[in-house]
């Protein structure tokens, strides 16, 4: 907190700066009792592609064995970025490639397709200039098995290859494997299915001039994601916010994700008991999530936590004109609050459109909200849904949508893929879709609560309590309470700072009513003083100040006062702190403290302002 010669000239006897100090003061205790999500301010590598000229393989690629090499070709998406890779009829090996030191998880990615002949394609990872120091994988792009190989001085371990159907009679080829160096990787056609032993990784055969494959959308990862980004004449390499998981009794210190201001303390996070009740949270393949005209590709790039957890929702292309979607049902609980949230990142479709959907109980009527996920923004949505997106970095936004059931019963949401705001009916081209990660459903609720993650039941983050037992706080029936905290959702009632006994019965605490600011100072069980007024927004810090002594109550907040000047006031010693709750327990203030201040003697109007200004 930062002082001037207006504020008070005592100094506090407990003072708490959590959105600069990033610690917890010895003297309080913080308890959960599960694991929870925070923002820590770290960050991760989110996507990388060291491929140069991704979709442009007569540009920076090294040709051998080849008589053409020619553009303009349908990709699997439907645009013109395929090329055809001819071969000679020289005995040599047919291939492009680019020579690259790197290491790490690779995964080595191509869309290819037979164009004329029944040639495999061949992707190979060198490790040395050793004829023997390469890996091999081989695709039949027919939907058969895969093939890997690896000479005997390669260093490269668990190798896989995986082919998986994809857009215009594209297969998606993967080739993986774990390296503590490579320097150079090979695209290339092949005659056979099962390649004898090789030189260089490479397959050496007689090509007859008139063999060719269609390919598109290379990448290299180092972290064994097999999500496309395009590149030119420079890799592509982003990093992005970290979702990192608190242990047990473990504080939260949270930091903005969002545009400019992305890496911003926003103090100590403090929320109530919430269950997730989707049981897994970011793994869209399970029996809980049910496909509609779409594929579920699983571990696909690297989630909001950094962890390759985030799956793929891909349009189907099989019927034209229809939807593709993901739904799942889950027990409302009630005719109340019900929130939806999950992150998406843009994978060639650019818009989703969640639909709290009509079903035998009558849970839902059937409204929809559609998120803009390339842009981060709502749009449109049925008056009866509130939504929110929140940017999380590298095109990562988590979508949020609460609605009210109108019943107890199955309520089952559905997630469609949409081409634009409004539009969710089109021709698939099973190639684009949307990443997807951290799923979660909150009943009851009327607002998203951090992350709970989940992996095979639905899954309950406890309530968070931090408080101080000391006796030397007040010693003279008063003092004065000081909080810079905002609300990420206004509810009825969230705490914010409060003072006891040990009792409720004896108390003085701050906290939110609805839109208002209220301070209540009870005495012997009796409410001495009740202070309300303001307005209270959400996702907004608000500074507010309570003085109290013997005779008089004064509450400020935004340097100005709320309410009047309560009097005759007979408040014992406190001796407990409670922070970002209500009545020592419960209401939760479900928000961000950035800090707090006690001072053991009440203090005048003019300072009051002044810290609250």
């Amino acid at each position: 907190m930062a002082y001037s010669d207006n504020f008070p000239a005592q100094r506090p006897v407990f003072q708490a700066d959590f959105a600069n100090g990033g610690r917890i003061d010895p003297r309080a205790t913080f308890t959960r009792a599960s694991t929870a999500n925070v923002w820590d301010g770290s960050k991760h590598l989110s996507s990388d592609n060291l491929l140069l000229q991704s979709s442009d393989f007569d540009t920076t690629w090294f040709s051998q064995g080849l008589t053409s090499r020619t553009g303009g070709q349908t990709d699997p998406s439907g645009g013109t970025s395929g090329f055809t890779l001819l071969e000679d009829s020289a005995t040599n090996f047919h291939r492009i490639a680019q020579s690259i030191a790197t290491n790490g998880e690779l995964a080595l990615t191509v869309y290819a397709k037979r164009n004329a002949g029944s040639r495999y394609l061949n992707l190979t990872i060198a490790t040395s200039a050793s004829s023997t120091g390469a890996g091999l994988a081989t695709f039949d792009l027919a939907g058969g098995a895969t093939h890997t190989s690896n000479g005997a001085s390669s260093t490269l371990t668990n190798l896989s290859a995986t082919q998986t159907a994809s857009g215009n009679g594209y297969y998606k080829c993967v080739f993986k494997a774990t390296a503590t160096t490579a320097t150079s990787f090979t695209i290339s056609l092949g005659d056979a299915a099962t390649p004898a032993s090789n030189n260089y990784g490479l397959v050496l055969y007689t090509g007859d001039g008139s063999s060719s494959l269609d390919v598109a959308f290379a990448s290299l990862s180092t972290t064994g994601a097999t999500d496309y980004n395009a590149t030119t004449t420079q890799i592509h390499r982003e990093y992005a916010p970290s979702l990192v998981s608190k242990s047990n009794n473990v504080g939260r210190f949270d930091y903005s994700t969002d545009g400019q201001s992305a890496g911003t303390s926003l103090g100590i996070l403090i929320e109530g008991a919430s269950t997730n009740l989707a049981p897994y949270s970011s793994d869209i393949t399970q029996s809980f999530f049910s496909a509609y005209q779409s594929n579920r590709d699983s571990n696909v790039a690297i989630a909001p936590d950094g962890t390759l957890t985030a799956d793929l929702l891909r349009d189907d292309s099989s019927s034209p004109n229809t939807d593709h979607s993901l739904y799942w049902t889950y027990s409302s609980g009630g005719a109340t609050p019900q929130t939806i949230s999950f992150y998406a990142k843009a994978a060639g479709r650019t818009h989703v459109k969640l639909r709290f959907s009509v079903t035998s109980d009558g849970v839902f009527p059937g409204d929809d909200v559609y998120f803009d996920v390339e842009n981060g923004a709502v749009g449109t949505t049925d008056s009866d849904i509130t939504a929110s997106i929140e940017s999380c970095g590298n095109g990562w936004y988590r979508c949020i949508a609460t609605r009210t059931a109108q019943a107890s019963g199955v309520g089952q949401i559905t997630l469609y893929l949409a081409n634009a705001n409004g539009s969710f009916t089109y021709s698939g081209d099973s190639y684009s879709g949307v990443l997807l990660w951290g799923i979660q459903i909150e009943a009851n609720a009327s607002h998203a609560s951090s992350l709970i993650s989940s992996n095979g039941s639905a899954t309950t983050r406890a309530a968070e309590s931090l408080s101080v037992v000391s006796s030397d706080l007040f010693d003279n029936g008063g003092g004065t309470l000081y909080a810079e905290a905002s609300r990420n959702a206004i509810l009825t009632y969230n705490g914010v700072f409060s003072v006891d006994d040990g009792t409720n019965s004896n108390i003085v605490q701050m906290f939110g009513i609805g839109s208002n600011f209220r301070t209540e100072i009870k005495s012997g069980g009796t409410a001495v003083a009740n202070m309300i007024g303001g307005a209270f927004t959400a996702n907004t810090y608000h500074k507010q100040c309570v003085s109290f002594g013997p005779t008089e109550a004064k509450y400020y907040v935004n340097g100005s006062q709320i309410g009047s000047t309560d009097t005759d006031l007979n408040i014992p010693a406190m001796s407990q702190i409670h922070l970002g709750v209500l009545n020592t327990s419960g209401n939760h203030l479900n928000g961000h403290i950035k800090r707090v201040a006690v001072f053991s003697e009440p203090v005048s109007a003019t300072n009051a302002a002044a810290l609250t200004s």
